[in-house]
């Protein structure tokens, strides 16, 4: 009877003190650490979900966490508001940037919420991003903040979601390396920084470049000149996983060169790269390329460099510069090329030592067309 007594005592102790605990931390969070605001603050209670890859104002609990699809906040205030954003995390740390309006970047960790605070001064659409890798949609974890003028209609951005998110997303392909190619570029949020089918143009905030680089030139950076020669080599890369071991050397114009260049981009996916600030007391640029060795075995790294391959425009190049580029002798390199930063085929080279015609010539004595050397119209060898 005695143990049955202090039973029934133990769940009714439970069924109070559990709630009262709940309440109790929502006290303490609401009247001790976030404080109570003035009127007209606006205050927005963000929370981060890795599993959806999204800052969201959907309230997250234990209940909906597994199910739902959260959906990206915007956040809309207008020009004079005093802004309150409590940030949280339902899951892992999260780190929350907004580089235009010198918010962060602040690491949110679970169980530890914390808050921004700031004066919406300037109108704009400002970008705010994840910047802590976090899980599968972390490249996704983006969206906007909105400042509108006062008696103006606040713009409306599409908010940035995870493909990988929604029902019936294709599963991944097994037979065909340029499929798997587009599949993990999109899988791996290659998209969000070098644009769709990568076009580049994608701006990066006080980045040296200004923009990321786009891939749908990565033909002509390893000197693939034509659409032929890169189909070769997108064949090659299928039927041979090891490059470097070939039987014999393929039918491919300046093939060391362009194998050389190719093994070059394949460790910088590996290594990743930092963003360059162009203030150096400027902010951190949010879009960092992350080092992808431990995530990407060598053959997707292979399958995303081959379908950045196929997304070389050769028509439109052609019907641009019209006939195709002309390439004279092998290019000499007496040293391994650089491939820390990307090359630049903008400047023309320079013929400082190419002889000076602007004199007239001597014809007191009978010129002499021995030597090449001697004799201006003889082709001569420029290393670029």
């Amino acid at each position: 009877m005695k143990r049955e007594k202090l039973a029934t005592l133990s769940v009714i102790c439970i069924i109070i003190l559990v709630p009262a605990l709940v309440l109790s931390a929502i006290w303490y969070r609401e009247e001790r650490f976030l404080a109570k605001y003035p009127a007209g603050v606006k205050v927005f209670d963000i929370t981060g979900v890795a599993e959806n890859g999204a800052f969201t104002l959907d309230t997250v609990n234990g209940l909906n966490y597994w199910w739902k699809n959260f959906q990206p906040m915007t956040v809309h205030v207008f020009v004079g508001d005093q802004v309150v954003l409590r940030l949280t995390t339902a899951d892992v740390v999260h780190q929350f940037y907004v580089p235009a309006l010198n918010l962060g970047p602040i690491d949110i960790k679970p169980g530890h919420p914390l808050q921004l605070e700031f004066l919406a001064e300037k109108p704009g659409v400002y970008q705010y991003f994840c910047t802590s890798l976090c899980g599968n949609c972390h490249f996704y974890m983006s969206g906007w903040i909105v400042i509108t003028p006062v008696g103006e209609t606040p713009l409306t951005p599409p908010p940035i979601t995870c493909p990988l998110c929604v029902p019936g997303y294709i599963q991944r392909p097994e037979n065909d390396l340029i499929d798997l190619g587009e599949y993990l570029y999109l899988q791996k949020g290659c998209n969000t920084c070098h644009g769709n089918a990568g076009i580049g143009g994608v701006e990066n905030l006080n980045y040296a470049k200004k923009t990321v680089p786009a891939h749908n030139i990565t033909a002509k950076k390893l000197f693939l000149e034509k659409e032929e020669d890169a189909e070769a080599f997108i064949d090659l890369i299928i039927k041979h996983p090891d490059l470097e071991n070939l039987p014999e050397t393929p039918d491919i114009p300046r093939f060391h060169l362009v194998l050389a260049r190719y093994l070059a981009l394949k460790e910088l996916v590996k290594k990743g790269s930092g963003a360059i600030k162009l203030d150096e007391k400027g902010p951190m640029p949010p879009l960092q390329m992350p080092a992808w060795e431990a995530q990407l075995p060598d053959r997707d790294i292979d399958a995303l460099l081959s379908y950045f391959l196929t997304l070389q425009p050769w028509e439109e190049a052609a019907m641009k510069d019209g006939d195709e580029p002309q390439f004279g002798d092998e290019p000499k390199f007496d040293d391994e090329p650089n491939f820390d930063d990307e090359p630049n085929f903008g400047d023309e080279p320079n013929f400082d030592d190419e002889p000076n015609f602007g004199d007239e010539p001597n014809f007191d004595d009978k010129p002499n067309f021995g030597d090449d050397e001697e004799n201006p119209g003889s082709e001569k060898s420029v290393d670029p």
